[in-house]
């Protein structure tokens, strides 16, 4: 079964803030072309916030690849719902009305 491509773009923040906050996020797989036997991951997830912009390249062109992507990206995960609970937890501390 082929994969179907994701692709996802949100903005970050709520109305009335600045709208240069964002996340992109595309993940395809890509049809074999010339000499290549196999088909290739290109996938990428980018961030904004206002002036800062990250791109991390999670593509996988090889099996080395997809095992070290997936290791990243599994990793992120972890981080970022860590990260989630610590700061709805100090927000709570804060200000115990904003949900």
């Amino acid at each position: 079964m082929a994969a179907r491509r994701f692709y996802r773009r949100r903005f970050l923040n709520r109305r009335g803030f600045h709208a240069g906050a964002y996340v992109l996020a595309d993940c395809r797989v890509l049809a074999p072309r010339g000499k290549q036997e196999r088909p290739e991951v290109d996938a990428e997830l980018t961030i904004a916030d206002c002036s800062r912009v990250v791109t991390l390249d999670l593509s996988a062109y090889s099996k080395a690849d997809a095992r070290n992507s997936l290791q990243k990206a599994r990793l992120l995960r972890t981080i970022i719902n860590d990260f989630t609970d610590a700061f709805e937890e100090a927000v709570a501390d804060v200000y115990p009305d904003v949900t």
